[in-house]
């Protein structure tokens, strides 16, 4: 399958967004989660993603900080970058969702620390 047909088939969108030297294409699994590639003119791409953390915890009873209305977001500390290829897509998709299904609000030690 080639890289075209990887983001239609996972329902990758073309984005509003401008982003300079790249175009964006956005991915909304959910309300809260929002995954943004950006292909650049070299072939090369970069996933990064953004979770609606302030907007998630209020549907649980809980808020971050004040609770004051703002707009803040879960980010990766370092995006994933590689070719525009369907394999390394599906891998970075995994291993964001790895990190994501990490969080342990109830358990925040490592499997060492407990």
């Amino acid at each position: 399958m080639d890289f075209a047909e990887a983001l239609e088939r996972l329902g990758f969108q073309p984005a509003e967004r401008a982003v300079r030297d790249a175009r964006l294409h956005r991915l909304d699994p959910n309300r809260f989660l929002t995954y943004w590639l950006h292909l650049y003119e070299d072939g090369t791409a970069l996933l990064t993603w953004e979770f609606a953390i302030v907007d998630y915890v209020a549907t649980k009873g809980m808020q971050i900080g004040s609770g004051e209305a703002l707009n803040l977001f879960l980010f990766p500390a370092e995006d994933d970058r590689g070719p525009q290829d369907s394999a390394w897509l599906a891998g970075a998709l995994d291993r964001a969702e790895d990190r994501l299904r990490s969080l342990r609000f109830d358990a925040p030690g490592d499997a060492s620390e407990e």
